[in-house]
C-alpha cells in the first residue's frame, strides 16, 4: 500500500479519470448516434425479436411476404364466414353441416325415360312402361358408369355393379309397385342408397305413380349427398 501511495499523484488520478470519462462518453455517443439502417438482419441474434418486442399493429399486410401465412399458422376458429370470400373457394367437401340436397320430379308418357338424380357417375333412371297388356307402370333402376358401386333399394341390392350389370340386377322398384289399370296406382316412397368405389355416397327416397286412364307416369325424388 505504501508503494502504491508513493506512486499516486494528482496527475495520475486526473489522467485516469479523464480516460474513464472519455470511454464512457464515447460509448454513450455511439449508442445514440447509430446511422440509419446500420442494424440489419445480419446484426440481429437468432430469436432476438420475440412477440413481446413487437408493437401492437406493427406488422401490417404490406409487411407480410406472399405465402408467409399458411393454414398451419392460422389458429382454429380465427376465420369466420365474414373473412372468407366464397367466390375464391372451389368444391367444398360435404359434412354434417354442409349436406347437399338433390331433388327432382316430372311426368312421363309410356316409353319415356327420365334421370331422377345423377351423382358421381351413378344415375337413378325412371321409366314409364306398358305392363301386363292393359296396365302401365313407373319403374326405377340404378345405373353406374364404373364398376364397384354398391346399392340398397326396395327391390334389389348390389355389392358391386357397373356398366355391364344386367337391368334385372339394378331394380329399385318392381313393376307392380306403382302400376295402374285405370285410376292412379302409387306408393308414397321407396328408399335407395348407393356408394361408389371412390367413396361418393347418396341416400334418398323415390316416389312413383301411374294412371292408365291418362297414360301418364309421375316420379319425384329427394336425396342427400353423404360424401
Amino acid at each position: 500500500m505504501k508503494q502504491i501511495r508513493k506512486r499516486l499523484t494528482y496527475a495520475n488520478v486526473m489522467s485516469s479519470l479523464a480516460v474513464f470519462l472519455t470511454l464512457g462518453g464515447a460509448t454513450a455517443f455511439a449508442a445514440s448516434q447509430l446511422g440509419k439502417n446500420s442494424v440489419g438482419a445480419k446484426q440481429l441474434k437468432a430469436n432476438a425479436v420475440t412477440a413481446k418486442k413487437i408493437k401492437n399493429n406493427a406488422v401490417t399486410t404490406a409487411k407480410l411476404k406472399n405465402g408467409a401465412v399458411t393454414g398451419s399458422k392460422i389458429a382454429n376458429g380465427s376465420l369466420t364466414g365474414a373473412q372468407v370470400n366464397a367466390s375464391t373457394l372451389g368444391t367444398v367437401p360435404n359434412s354434417v353441416t354442409t349436406d347437399e340436397v338433390r331433388s327432382s320430379k316430372g311426368t312421363l308418357s309410356p316409353g319415356q325415360t327420365a334421370v331422377a338424380v345423377d351423382y358421381a357417375g351413378v344415375k337413378l333412371i325412371v321409366k314409364c312402361e306398358p305392363y301386363e297388356g292393359t296396365k302401365i307402370t313407373a319403374r326405377t333402376y340404378i345405373e353406374s358408369s364404373a364398376d364397384g358401386t354398391t346399392f340398397i333399394s326396395w327391390e334389389d341390392a348390389g355389392k358391386s355393379i357397373g356398366p355391364a350389370t344386367p337391368e334385372d340386377k339394378r331394380e329399385v322398384t318392381d313393376p307392380n309397385w306403382a302400376d295402374s289399370a285405370g285410376e292412379i296406382g302409387y306408393e308414397a316412397g321407396a328408399p335407395v342408397d348407393f356408394t361408389t368405389a371412390a367413396g361418393a355416397s347418396l341416400s334418398g327416397i323415390v316416389g312413383l305413380a301411374s294412371e292408365k286412364d291418362s297414360n301418364t307416369c309421375w316420379y319425384w325424388f329427394h336425396g342427400t349427398v353423404i360424401s
